[in-house]
């Protein structure tokens, strides 16, 4: 009677057919990204991680100096204005979607928020790539 009442519990539990985990594209693409975080339903919790991986993860600047940082944060500035920056990156370039989420940050970033003499970023449109202009003052 016990073990039919543990898998009557365990049962139970199971989700129902339509409450199973639903399968979600990565967000590790423009296109992706902006469909399930910016104009689509928002899985919050992923889409704020993700966000939040990629705004704390600024490799480009590791290391440098504001002359030669891709992008200079204001002091104080939160994850919200900087995704804020992104989310409107994303609307005003569909063109571009489809490359890779960091790199559009990259890009999100160093439009809005360009240090004394950052590089320019643009896509090379030979290989989808980023590129990098050399340093101009700003």
């Amino acid at each position: 009677m016990k073990r039919l009442f543990a898998l009557a519990l365990v049962a139970g539990m199971a989700p129902a057919p339509g409450a199973a985990f639903q399968m979600r594209e990565s967000l590790a693409r423009g296109d992706s990204y902006y469909n399930q975080c910016v104009v689509g339903p928002k899985d919050y919790s992923a889409c704020i991680g993700y966000f939040m991986g990629i705004a704390d993860a600024p490799v480009m600047n590791m290391g440098k100096t504001p002359e030669e940082a891709i992008y200079c944060l204001p002091p104080g500035a939160s994850y919200e204005q900087h995704r804020d920056r992104f989310h409107t990156f994303l609307r005003d370039n569909p063109t571009i979607r489809h490359i890779s989420t960091h790199h559009l940050f990259l890009m999100a970033m160093n439009a809005a928020f360009p240090c004394a003499s950052s590089p320019v970023l643009s896509i090379d449109p030979a290989t989808d790539g980023l590129y990098m202009s050399a340093p101009e003052p700003r």
